[in-house]
């Protein structure tokens, strides 16, 4: 994963990411147009990636952050 994008595009956009995590879709779409994951979501994403084959942790989405901001 090199940006926020790929992070929904991994769970199938923005709708799933917001089933995913239990949040309102409105929300998960606002994420990805700032490109930013808040950070108090962060522990609930890396759980959901694990329990659907993903490799997501604090490192990745550290990496993608940055990636968003250079």
């Amino acid at each position: 994963m090199e940006n926020i994008s790929d992070v929904f595009e991994a769970f199938g956009g923005p709708a799933q990411f917001a089933r995913s995590l239990g949040i309102k879709g409105s929300t998960a779409s606002e994420m990805k147009r700032r490109a930013s994951i808040p950070v108090e979501y962060w522990p609930s994403l890396v759980k959901a990636g694990q329990a659907a084959g993903l490799v997501i942790d604090n490192d990745t989405l550290v990496k993608v952050h940055v990636g968003e901001q250079v």
